[in-house]
């Protein structure tokens, strides 16, 4: 059997520097990898204890974000896992090993009333990750919103689903669009992880550690608990996802980080939910077409209903649902893997 370091420069570099800072710990295996190009490396110790290295590479995923984000949570006492060496120009880091257990693989086997108190835990973390501080993180801007809008229509009914749109379409489109991101725009901002859903969020001692965290940016209060409670992978109950809303915007009213009526935080977070639906339907449309991660597309009809439900809560955007209508996942031509 070939080695795969024979043939894989980057795990090669990644054993010689596990080696520099661990010696004594044992080949590579692989962890997992995400939709990023970042890929993560689990190696076991002599005494039985584990370690894992990022691998980064430096010009596709550098390092900066990552170490800065990471040491604003653990600066604030969340669990996140710990930095015990870097190679910045390497693009290499060796972290503490959380194991496997993400939110999404345990509460597939947990009684309704673990999984509840779990959403719950993860929930209020949210209030101390909403309150870090912000100064140099991205604003989550115009322009920005609407590049991640953009991907829905490029990746999803461009590419995806093969809908043409007339020029009068397309022109509303746009108009909704830019509408969506100019609100989302002025809502006060603060730390925002972007990312803050079930297969980001690990089962450990200290609760539920926070990962893939290097994305943060200044943003929308309920950005963090749309992706949370409106996951693309989880279809969390309706009542259940109404009652933690509630709870969190009573904690944030609390900590001073609004002071909006539940009633309009409830039609933000809604706003804010449509946003991100239409960027990850793009999102997983190009994973598939771009990338043959082709496994996401079974994702799509969830995030679809997930976007119908926000709408519900966004009287304004009518029109929006009106424009869509018809490019529903189980529209999309039998050849999707083109």
């Amino acid at each position: 059997m070939t080695d795969p370091a024979a043939t894989d420069p980057r795990l090669e570099a990644a054993h010689a520097f596990l080696q520099r800072h661990a010696p004594g710990f044992g080949a590579l295996r692989s962890a997992s990898s995400d939709a990023s190009n970042r890929r993560y490396w689990r190696a076991q110790g002599p005494n039985g204890e584990s370690l894992v290295v990022m691998d980064s590479p430096p010009d596709k995923e550098p390092l900066a974000p990552f170490l800065d984000v990471q040491s604003r949570l653990e600066q604030a006492g969340l669990p996140v896992p710990h930095i015990h060496a870097r190679d910045r120009e390497g693009g290499f880091l060796l972290l503490d090993d959380l194991g496997s257990d993400t939110l999404f693989s345990w509460q597939a086997g947990a009684e309704p009333t673990a999984r509840a108190n779990a959403l719950a835990e993860c929930r209020a973390q949210l209030v101390t990750v909403a309150q870090i501080d912000r100064d140099g993180l991205p604003a989550f801007d115009a322009p920005r919103l609407i590049t991640e809008m953009q991907l829905f229509d490029d990746w999803y009914r461009g590419g995806h689903l093969d809908v043409d749109w007339s020029d009068g379409q397309a022109g509303r489109w746009a108009e909704l669009r830019d509408r969506i991101a100019s609100r989302l725009a002025t809502m006060p901002p603060v730390f925002v992880h972007r990312d803050y859903h079930s297969r980001n969020l690990m089962r450990g001692e200290a609760g539920w550690a926070i990962i893939d965290f290097q994305d943060a940016v200044a943003g929308p209060l309920a950005y963090d608990l749309v992706s949370l409670l409106r996951d693309s992978y989880i279809d969390w109950p309706t009542d259940r996802v109404e009652r933690e809303i509630d709870s969190f915007w009573q904690q944030a009213r609390a900590a001073g980080l609004t002071d909006a009526s539940l009633d309009e935080f409830t039609e933000d977070f809604a706003w804010v939910a449509v946003q991100r639906h239409l960027k990850v339907l793009g999102i997983f449309a190009r994973l598939s077409r771009r990338d043959g991660k082709h496994g996401y597309l079974d994702d799509l009809p969830l995030t679809w209903r997930h976007l119908q439900w926000a709408l519900d809560r966004a009287p304004e955007l009518a029109p929006l649902r009106e424009l869509i209508t018809g490019l529903e996942p189980e529209n999309a031509p039998e050849n999707t893997h083109g």
